[in-house]
């Protein structure tokens, strides 16, 4: 009685089981090379099969619990998706050229943007696997529409106070909609400690923006100040703040300022996303974790954008590989039992166009 008691507690201790990335550095240049260099000579044509190798690389290079995970989308759909987002996206730019007035074609965008982004997630979903069964999503139009059109301007109107409640809505919608085959997940994330990181982000902003604020406005400063020198004589150097000279210092304390901005987004998303993984939960048990440090994910960031600048992109391979493994190892699953026994199901497999737009547009929304 007493083994069947400690073999039956045991199995529901939790295991930490954390992911892992096997990709190098090395391996993934010479993709990236080739995919580069053909998408080029085709005229933007290749960026589908790009695309495709770059996810499986990366894919098949994170493992959790031994196994790694797999991409499946076929290029070509791909590239029809991409062909009718483009086309799109040209049409919608002459039309603005042309007139203003379709400028208002926004608010038609603006009511179908709930049922891109269900769409996308259920194509992303759909095209990734794990142990051989399939992601999968399924979204409702109105809970998008309210967690991802009305509280983003909420939290905008409110100046930022609201933006742990828009976090809280959107974070929570993605992980209660996202399913592992015939199993679910479930996010709460904590309202209280979404307003201690918001919390955290404020201070951070305030010494940021005392940096690259401060630092604009001195370096405005001295280029305004160096050329009425040479323009004026060093006696005459305190008579210059006319309009143009004030102009020169504001843009440098603007241009400091959107970088504080930017630098606070990062900052706050990263502590948004340690607080989502660590209060999802898979199957009512398997719980997942994260401890992304968001200082040092701003670092890499921006390190590695620096890098790929100074090196005119031949870095981009080392910096997409250090950005992606650190958000692997950094995650991980306190796992009650095995994690072979999910059964996989079938569901909506979404939409590519949908996918397409978000990733020309630079829009990720993955929990």
């Amino acid at each position: 009685m007493n083994f069947v008691e400690t073999a039956a507690e045991s199995r529901q201790t939790p295991v930490h089981l954390p992911f892992s990335f096997t990709g190098r550095a090395s391996e993934y240049f010479g993709i990236w090379i080739v995919n580069l260099f053909l998408s080029i000579i085709t005229l933007g044509i290749y960026t589908a099969w790009a695309k495709v190798r770059r996810l499986r690389y990366f894919y098949g290079n994170s493992w959790l619990d031994g196994h790694n995970f797999e991409y499946h989308a076929r290029p070509t759909r791909i590239l029809i998706g991409r062909i009718i987002v483009v086309a799109f996206l040209l049409a919608y730019n002459v039309l603005i050229s042309v007139s203003p007035f379709f400028g208002l074609l926004i608010i038609p965008y603006l009511i179908a943007f709930p049922w891109l982004l269900n769409k996308s997630m259920a194509f992303n979903a759909r095209m990734t696997s794990y142990r051989n069964v399939r992601l999968n999503f399924r979204g409702t139009y109105w809970g998008a529409f309210f967690a991802f059109v009305i509280m983003p301007v909420v939290a905008l109107v409110s100046a930022g106070l609201l933006a742990p409640v828009a976090s809280k809505l959107a974070r929570n919608y993605l992980g209660r909609h996202l399913g592992y085959g015939s199993t679910r997940f479930e996010t709460q994330a904590p309202l209280t400690a979404l307003y201690a990181n918001l919390g955290v982000t404020v201070i951070f902003i305030g010494l940021v923006l005392v940096v690259f604020v401060g630092g604009g406005f001195l370096i405005g400063f001295g280029i305004v100040s160096a050329e009425n020198t040479l323009r004026l004589g060093q006696d005459e150097l305190f008579d210059v703040f006319n309009y143009g000279s004030m102009a020169g210092i504001l843009t440098g304390a603007s241009i400091g300022a959107y970088i504080a901005l930017a630098l606070a987004y990062l900052f706050y998303e990263s502590g948004v996303r340690n607080i989502a993984y660590n209060h999802t939960v898979l199957d009512g048990q398997h719980r997942f974790n994260s401890r992304v440090g968001r200082l040092r994910y701003v670092w890499i960031l921006v390190s590695n954008l620096f890098a790929t600048i100074l090196t005119l992109g031949l870095l981009r391979p080392w910096a997409a590989v250090r950005s992606w493994r650190y958000l692997v190892v950094s995650t991980g699953v306190f796992a009650v039992g095995p994690l072979d026994d999910f059964v996989d199901e079938a569901a909506p497999e979404g939409n590519v166009g949908a996918a397409e737009f978000f990733d020309i547009e630079g829009i990720d929304f993955g929990l």
